[in-house]
């Protein structure tokens, strides 16, 4: 009897999780687009209590007007500095754009250029040997690069198979798609703002509201999960921008002294080192995904010296980033590499570009308000000696339920 007890209840929970993972997903996969904006208003209303109170406990004016105050002056700052930001970005990278644009006019020269490269570098081998890889070579190239085999520099066809490079010539046609939406982005954002200011000059009555729906040991799991998350994030946010901004300084620097000793002729120095610390940030991704590539071009296209300074600057950032990044992040925030390699891989096939991000950071949080005891998901591993976890710092705040939620 005991075993079928066990049946019964494995089969209970199995289907429990199933059906908060499908609730989940259609969250997700359907609802998230229609009420992001108020997701957005309620989580910045959440964030812009403590300024409204500062605000409204040392100005004679009123919470409903502090509320509105804060939050335009939040958006005007957040605006002003991400529109300088994307404005500058954007001008270096639509160079940077017509830069490459030029550089695949060049495919058959560079093609032939890799090809003799590896000729010589297997000049050892048997000569029927050689000619079957030189010949394997350049087969790929010429499929990889659009080239036909008996190409003809004049009016050369473009063949069906092999990479189209012709969308590089107009770069705005890639965002068309995503600049028809940005009418209706527009009125979410507008329905966003005015949302947060009225949540956040009736914060209270909202809180209370929700948490009289909910028993006493559930109000007490509410609060303690929003101030565990709003720690963590709160934490990573402060502990990643950081890291950005220090990688994006490394980068200027490093091609700027390339550039200082005549290796680095290019430019658009700025953008390319916007790009690799985004993508330094991004899950199990790192700055090779763009330098390691970018040195084996130069060592294959001849350019040794930039290719080892390349390789030099990458060294430097990965020695930098170990050192830091474990005084910035708590390492029991993060998840092991394979989890995050497959969260990224199953959210982007599930909800696509934004599952890249928002499952892997799902599941951290999820783990953190399991170690916390919040969630009783999976057993958590013993703490460590020196308890440097989040759990100490938001026990001590549970209390304060009304004060702080």
């Amino acid at each position: 009897m005991d075993k079928v007890e066990k049946r019964r209840a494995f089969i209970i929970n199995t289907i429990y999780t199933v059906i908060l993972l499908g609730i989940f997903y259609l969250c997700i996969k359907y609802a998230l687009g229609i009420v992001w904006p108020f997701a957005v208003a309620l989580f910045l209303a959440m964030l812009l209590q403590k300024p409204v109170q500062v605000l409204t406990s040392k100005t004679p004016l009123k919470r409903g007007i502090s509320s509105v105050i804060m939050v335009l002056l939040i958006v005007v700052l957040a605006g002003s500095l991400l529109g300088f930001i994307l404005v500058r970005i954007g001008m270096e990278l639509r160079d940077f754009f017509s830069f490459l644009l030029m550089k695949m006019e060049d495919a058959p020269a560079f093609a032939s250029q890799i090809t003799d490269w590896f000729a010589h570098a297997v000049a050892f081998l048997p000569d029927s040997l050689e000619q079957t890889v030189t010949a394997s070579v350049e087969s790929f190239l010429n499929r990889l690069l659009g080239l036909e085999t008996e190409l003809n520099a004049a009016n050369a066809a473009k063949p069906e198979s092999g990479f189209d490079f012709s969308m590089l010539s107009s770069p705005l046609g890639a965002v068309w798609g995503t600049a028809k939406q940005i009418p209706m982005f527009a009125v979410g954002f507008l329905v966003c703002i005015v949302s947060c200011c009225f949540m956040t000059a009736d914060y209270h009555n909202l809180r209370d509201g929700i948490l009289r729906q909910l028993k006493p040991e559930k109000q007490t799991a509410v609060v303690r999960t929003k101030q565990v998350t709003f720690s963590t994030l709160g934490k990573m946010g402060k502990a990643y921008s950081i890291i950005i901004g220090v990688t994006f300084t490394e980068m200027v620097i490093g091609l700027l002294l390339l550039k200082l000793f005549g290796i680095y002729t290019g430019g658009y120095i700025f953008a390319i080192a916007f790009v690799t610390a985004v993508v330094d940030i991004l899950p199990v991704l790192g700055t090779g995904t763009i330098l390691v590539p970018w040195a084996i071009w130069s060592f294959c296209t001849g350019n040794v010296a930039m290719g080892i300074g390349l390789l030099v600057v990458y060294a430097v950032i990965g020695v930098v980033r170990q050192i830091i990044e474990p005084k910035l992040v708590a390492a029991q925030l993060g998840l092991p590499p394979y989890l995050t390699l497959a969260a990224m891989y199953i959210g982007t096939q599930l909800f696509g570009f934004l599952g890249l991000f928002l499952l892997p950071m799902t599941l951290m949080l999820v783990k953190v308000l399991n170690d916390d005891g919040i969630v009783h998901i999976f057993k958590s591993a013993p703490a460590a000696a020196n308890g440097d976890s989040a759990a100490p710092e938001t026990e001590s705040q549970a209390p304060k339920e009304n004060a702080d939620v």
